[in-house]
């Protein structure tokens, strides 16, 4: 967060919305057998810094449909759905990893199921690491 970004603020809707998102990315890639080196909350934005594998596109694939199912469930409790425009990226990564599997290729509604179980299954703990996630600015898994 820079001079004139918005302050660290865990009960901010908005910075909750980002970090719940991109908790559920590392959350999936790490359920993948990734090891996650970081992941950075930026105030109005966020990444994961995750070394993944070549031999695991289909891990990596899945886990890049993580954030948005994250972030619609979280969505969903205060009435509202998440947007694909926020997650415009990493469908775009989903995209292009997928079509590396050839034949091993998910649909979209495969891939996402298989994100949901992932979500489903750490949500208490991406719910409890969200706020640390924005006073901190970065965590490990």
């Amino acid at each position: 967060m820079g001079l004139f970004g918005p302050r660290r603020d865990p009960e901010d809707p908005r910075q909750l919305q980002i970090a719940v998102h991109e908790l559920g990315h590392a959350f999936a890639w790490k359920a993948a057998g990734f090891r996650i080196k970081e992941i950075v909350h930026e105030g109005d934005s966020g990444y994961v810094n995750v070394r993944w594998d070549d031999d695991n596109l289909l891990g990596y694939a899945i886990g890049c449909w993580g954030g948005f199912e994250a972030e619609d469930k979280w969505m969903r409790t205060h009435g509202k759905r998440a947007s694909r425009y926020h997650s415009s990226h990493d469908i775009k990564n989903f995209r292009h990893v997928n079509r590396a599997l050839g034949n091993d290729r998910l649909s979209e509604g495969k891939a996402r199921a298989l994100a949901r179980k992932h979500i489903n299954r750490h949500y208490a703990a991406i719910l409890a690491a969200a706020p640390r996630l924005i006073v901190k600015g970065r965590l490990s898994l």
